[in-house]
């Protein structure tokens, strides 16, 4: 489980105690629920680590970090054009509410950076006035209520009785004399190998669906290739059969159900009982047969190259698998953008294949970033009660709110996510705009189209008037440019 209070409040009093003045030089977010922060002390860097992720949860020095895939995320951006610079002032641990807080200072400018340790849990970067900067954490904003600019309020604590179960747990840190941290390098000790191993193991079976997938499909399909491919001797079959009704034409009547013909073979005479079609004439019979053996015959050799196109696709998924399972945890940590896009499907693209921006209340709202990306956002990547925008009329990128299952859209989000869609599309520019949304269940492929082509049904239309204000604030919030102080 994640740290406990006894724990949080050694850890955080080890810290204020001991990296107070420390200057913050640089800022990592690998994950939503995961930060890091440089600090630099006389003669050396400590690396913060705040993790916000359920059982992993904890505040502690680790000696490495994960990688920060792909392009960084934007809490990732304000830490560091808001904290570089910046000196530690003190640290707290709010242990009713679960709160672990950081205040930083420079030239009378002041940031507090928060880990919410309970659930839903995740980070925030504070102003001044206590107003949120930045968050960060899956669903993290929508079940808080909170987002950029609003006023940062405490969760609300856990009932009395499990606060006191908490603090009565005893602490499972275990302080190393070589360690210059004691209590936060045993913190990491304690959770930190675990997070690496069960987030390695997430992205191992990540890496893994797409070829699971594709070698489920491909072996239930060479199961039926091959009973294709088998059936030759019914082609043969068809072949004597029509053979034998073409050298008795003369001895078969039009309307009559079946025939008893005389076949010559090796091991000599013997009779043959055929069926007929009384609808057909007898020449049309064995045509008929002439014709299913041709077709057998074709659909026997395709069956064939198929079969060793699928028996190669088999053994590549399988090879795949094979070399899934031998990456060591380094390896498949640096592929930790896997993290980031919801399992399922045909897994994940290398980096993502959509530019995320901050919407009205902490909204999550994905642009496509090109012909080919559109397709990837919107069939592999957007849930199919995730809601798909798009500017009418115009070539454009596709738009996704990734919304919880069953919730409803907001106006203001909406229309954020609208402003999107026109800017990233031929209407930039306009001042006003047409944009269509649809659930992305409803979202088609055009059979044969280029790239990003797409129809849809069941669409709402509405027009929209360009709000440069809004458009402003949301290009800010994924290029991370901080308003003036």
């Amino acid at each position: 489980m994640s740290l406990r209070p006894v724990e949080l409040e050694q850890v955080v009093a080890e810290l204020a105690e001991r990296l107070t003045g420390a200057v913050a030089q640089k800022a990592w977010c690998p994950l939503p629920r995961l930060a890091y922060v440089e600090l630099r002390v006389p003669g050396k860097s400590i690396l913060l680590c705040l993790c916000a992720e359920g059982d992993l949860a904890r505040v502690s020095v680790a000696d490495d970090r994960f990688p920060t895939p792909g392009e960084p995320a934007p809490f990732q951006r304000w830490l560091r054009q808001e904290l570089t610079g910046f000196k530690l002032q003190g640290a707290r641990f709010m242990e009713a509410e679960r709160v672990v807080a950081f205040d930083f200072e420079r030239e009378d400018v002041r940031r507090r950076l928060l880990l919410e340790v309970g659930a839903p849990g995740g980070l925030l970067l504070l102003s001044d006035t206590g107003r949120v900067l930045m968050l960060s954490g899956e669903g993290f904003a929508q079940r808080r209520g909170l987002h950029p600019g609003a006023a940062w309020t405490p969760p609300e604590p856990p009932p009395l009785e499990a606060r006191e179960k908490a603090r009565g747990q005893p602490s499972r840190l275990a302080p190393q004399d070589s360690d210059a941290l004691p209590y936060s390098q045993a913190a990491e000790r304690l959770l930190g190998a675990r997070d690496k191993a069960s987030r390695s193991e997430t992205i191992r079976r990540r890496l893994a669906q797409p070829y699971r997938a594709r070698l489920k499909r491909a072996s239930r399909t060479l199961d039926k290739v091959r009973a294709e491919a088998a059936r030759g001797p019914d082609a043969e079959k068809h072949l004597e059969v029509g053979e034998l009704l073409a050298q008795n034409l003369y001895r078969l009547k039009r309307g009559a159900t079946e025939a008893v013909l005389t076949a010559y073979t090796e091991e000599g005479a013997k009779e043959v009982r055929v069926t007929l079609d009384p609808k057909r004439t007898p020449k049309e019979e064995a045509d008929w047969h002439f014709h299913q053996y041709r077709r057998l015959l074709r659909g026997v050799e395709q069956a064939r190259h198929r079969e060793a196109e699928l028996a190669r696709e088999v053994a590549h998924a399988q090879q795949a698998l094979a070399q899934i399972e031998r990456m060591e945890d380094a390896a498949l940590l640096s592929q930790a953008e896997v993290l980031q896009l919801p399992s399922g499907g045909e897994g994940a693209r290398e980096g993502r294949p959509f530019k995320e921006y901050v919407g009205h209340g902490g909204a999550r709202i994905w642009v496509g970033r090109g012909s080919e990306d559109n397709d990837a956002l919107t069939f592999k990547v957007a849930r199919p009660w995730h809601l798909w925008l798009h500017a009418r009329g115009v070539p454009g990128s596709h738009v996704v709110l990734p919304l919880e299952k069953g919730q409803e859209v907001a106006q203001e989000v909406l229309l954020d996510a609208a402003h999107l869609a026109l800017h990233h599309s031929g209407a930039k520019g306009e001042p006003r705009g047409e944009v269509s949304y649809v659930p992305a269940k409803f979202v088609r492929k055009v059979k044969g189209g280029a790239p990003g082509q797409v129809t849809f049904t069941r669409e709402k239309t509405f027009v929209v008037r360009m709000e440069p204000e809004r458009l402003e604030r949301l290009l800010k919030s994924r290029h991370a440019e901080p308003p003036a102080p």
